[in-house]
């Protein structure tokens, strides 16, 4: 099966009509999904952001072929029942069309100081494996009569299911017992960009689930790379994620960090690094 690409576009120092028009343009230069992040504000990072799944929706009725979805969403901003009807909601908008991708959340400042949460990390992650289960449900149609330890939801009317059974779903994270999450519970895992070198020892733990990787990108004459981004040439570029690509990667959701790149930067890619890879 051959990989597929996806633009990552976190919604920050651009203004929405940069964001929506990007994601546009990702779809006429062949991507396949457009990502986003899910965080309210950053660390170190004057000006806040965009609220992830609003953007997403706008996009989601912008486009009509390519996938929209967060890597990922943190599950501790949604309450679980709200989260599933918003996921049908958006599978509808979008004619099938969503990735649902979601997290326990990895800045615990953001959660405690905009009050969101106070639990600590095992409890988020038990919060999480609760919330996958109830968004499966809800997501089904059927009527729901679930307790957890965490949550319980009662809806006997149910509701829409949503277009995609099942939703696709990407949890990231590299601990051990989100990675048994990932085994048991998602059809995905996805390894973001600081972790990518690590790639040959996680994927094995994530298994049976299909393995998606970030990667920071920016095109340059010179061959060089960090955990965190890969610069060089389309060739060089191409040949590092071949290598991935034989560890098993089956998705690469690339971020172009160069700001003056635009458009080009993404037609380019498109046009040199992912038949190289392919």
């Amino acid at each position: 099966m051959s990989p597929t690409f996806g633009l990552y576009l976190p919604q920050v120092r651009r203004s929405a009509t940069e964001l929506l028009d990007l994601a546009q343009a990702a779809e006429s230069c062949g991507f396949g999904s457009v990502w986003f992040m899910d965080h309210l504000r950053l660390p170190g990072l004057p000006g806040g952001t965009f609220e992830g799944w609003t953007l997403a929706t706008a996009v989601a009725a912008r486009t009509t072929t390519i996938r929209v979805g967060h890597l990922v969403l943190c599950a501790a901003f949604r309450p679980p029942a709200l989260l599933a009807r918003m996921a049908v909601t958006l599978d509808h908008i979008s004619g099938g069309r969503l990735d649902l991708g979601l997290g326990w959340g990895s800045s615990p400042s953001e959660l405690a100081e905009l009050g969101l949460s106070h639990d600590p990390p095992a409890v988020r992650l038990a919060k999480l494996a609760e919330t996958i289960d109830l968004v499966r449900i809800m997501a089904s149609g059927e009527p729901v009569d679930f307790h957890g330890a965490y949550f319980a939801v009662r809806d006997e009317q149910a509701g829409p299911p949503a277009i995609q059974r099942p939703l696709p779903l990407y949890v990231g994270g590299t601990g051990p017992r989100t990675l048994e999450l990932v085994r048991t519970k998602a059809e995905w895992w996805n390894c973001w960009a600081p972790d990518r070198h690590r790639l040959a020892e996680l994927i094995p733990r994530a298994r049976p689930a299909r393995i998606s990787a970030n990667y920071s990108i920016r095109f340059g004459r010179s061959r060089a790379s960090s955990e965190w981004a890969l610069y060089g040439t389309p060739d060089a570029i191409a040949k590092e994620l071949r290598h991935d690509r034989e560890l098993g990667v089956e998705h690469f959701a690339v971020q172009m960090v160069d700001p003056k790149g635009g458009v080009a930067d993404l037609e380019r890619f498109m046009a040199e690094v992912a038949p190289a890879v392919s």
